[in-house]
């Protein structure tokens, strides 16, 4: 049976606000994904799934909250009749238009929410604006704090910019201050509909490297249980844990658009372009059988393509223990090619990562815990 990680649904590709590294090609686009794709969700993908699995399902790409509650109503009721018991559901929002039905729906749900807010004020809102141009993070504040209030502890991303290296105190007082315990960090990656990335041609490892580092001497100090996502996964998987790249085998990941297109390998897939990958639309669940999408001669080829990228990586990067192969996307998108190796991406996010953690460990060994913390920060709620 089918043991998929992640199932990506876009629910719309609609986006309500406007952001500078938006990688979206569709953002202006208001469909709504219909019965018919879910209904075709719920009989020809979940009953392909081993009924012990454990998939995520996130609805993403777009914003999901422009989305009717009532429509996911009607989605979940259709969608958990086939779905394995322990599949868990998430949301990945802006927050600018997530209210206190939502929060009802979430915790009625059990839905995880995500927020995209990119810290203190000053660095969300030169980069997170609403389509007239201005700033969106009072919003995104707002909503994390209803959140919160209600018990919801929400893991937030942030999208850093190079400027954000140098203020490792006031994003950490950031998320300090405004209880946010779980944070995974990325940068506006050459992407999609976004064809330069604000980090350009430059080497910002190191700097990304200190910035990570700089965080967690703060946490560890303060005795503030700030999780790092990027850095805890290298953790896990250098403490034993199984190193698995969702990303390089055909079907560990699988996308939904709203009108049916389905893609694997990295979700970002949807919004990169090639010819000879079809645009890497593999189907539709619509129109074409799921077996052969799910066999495909595209597929196959195109897994053979990135398995031969891995091995190059393996070959020449000395992190390849702890990512096991990059992102294919980003390959495409800054390479030209699956079978090519280190992207910006590897720089500026495993990379650092790996630094950061083995500057904390060295560090940490020589630096007693007793001699920062005057008052513990308390740990936050469970999320649901």
């Amino acid at each position: 049976m089918w043991r998929p990680a992640l199932i990506v649904l876009q629910p719309t590709p609609f986006c309500n606000i406007a952001c500078d590294y938006c990688y979206l090609r569709h953002r202006d686009d208001r469909t709504v994904m219909g019965e018919e794709v879910v209904s075709a969700i719920r009989d020809r993908i979940f009953p392909r799934i081993a009924r012990d699995a454990t998939p995520t399902v996130i609805w993403h790409a777009g914003e999901p909250t422009t989305v009717p509650i009532s429509w996911y109503r009607n989605a979940y009721a259709e969608l958990r009749k086939t779905a394995p018991e322990a599949t868990n559901f998430s949301l990945q929002s802006n927050g600018i238009g997530l209210g206190q039905d939502w929060i009802q729906f979430a915790r009625q749900t059990g839905t995880q929410i995500g927020l995209s807010i990119d810290g203190p004020r000053e660095f969300h809102d030169a980069r997170r604006k609403t389509r007239n141009g201005k700033g969106t993070w009072s919003l995104a504040m707002q909503t994390l704090h209803e959140l919160q209030q209600a018990r919801i502890h929400p893991n937030v991303v942030t999208v850093l910019h190079p400027r954000s290296l140098g203020a490792v105190d006031e994003y950490f007082e950031f998320y300090r201050d405004n209880d946010i315990s779980h944070v995974s960090f990325s940068i506006d990656e050459s992407e999609g509909r976004h064809a330069a990335s604000s980090f350009g041609a430059g080497d910002y490892t190191e700097a990304i490297t200190g910035f990570l580092f700089g965080l967690m001497k703060r946490a560890y100090r303060e005795g503030f249980p700030l999780h790092i996502k990027e850095v805890e996964r290298i953790a896990s998987i250098l403490a034993g844990g199984e190193l698995h790249n969702e990303q390089i085998g055909a079907w560990d990941v699988l996308v939904v658009a709203a009108n049916g297109d389905v893609t694997t390998f990295s979700p970002e897939f949807m919004e990169v372009r090639s010819q000879a990958h079809r645009n890497f639309n593999f189907g539709n669940i619509l129109t074409d059988d799921f077996d052969r999408i799910f066999s495909s001669a595209l597929v196959a080829r195109t897994e053979a393509e990135i398995r031969r990228g891995v091995d190059l990586c393996r070959a020449r990067c000395r992190y390849f223990a702890v990512c096991g192969g990059g992102a294919p996307s980003n390959k495409m998108q800054e390479n030209g090619s699956l079978e090519s190796a280190e992207t910006q991406f590897c720089r500026f996010s495993v990379q650092p990562a790996a630094e950061a953690f083995r500057k904390m460990i060295h560090w940490a060994r020589q630096t007693p815990r007793d001699r920062f913390i005057s008052s513990p920060r308390h740990f936050a709620e469970p999320r649901i």
